[in-house]
């Protein structure tokens, strides 16, 4: 029975494959006007242009939620008898955590 999960595997990627396929024949096609496929804004163009803003901001607020995650993952998974080495863990996160807030 370990066969099981690889087969349905194969057959709903070949589902999803199938299904896609499928409603990219039943879709519309492309219009066949440019300014269809032009943003509007009152008869005004406006002009594209592409902006960075750039990680500064999420790489701190993706590591915290690491930690968080990591830290949930380990109160879970502590045996019963062994809350308190999870109050020092989570005292020491905490710490790290604000250190990395108050910076």
């Amino acid at each position: 029975m370990s066969f099981v999960p690889p087969l349905a595997f194969v057959f709903f990627l070949l589902l999803a494959l199938l299904l896609g396929l499928g409603g990219k024949k039943m879709s519309p096609g492309a219009p066949p006007d440019e300014e269809a496929t032009t943003s509007y804004a009152g008869g005004e163009d406006i002009p594209g242009e592409k902006k960075f803003i750039g990680y500064k901001i999420f790489f701190p607020i993706a590591l915290f939620f690491t930690v968080l995650h990591v830290l949930a993952l380990l109160l879970g998974l502590l045996p019963f008898g062994l809350a308190w080495i999870g109050l020092v863990y989570a005292g020491i996160i905490v710490l790290a955590l604000l250190s990395l807030i108050l910076r």
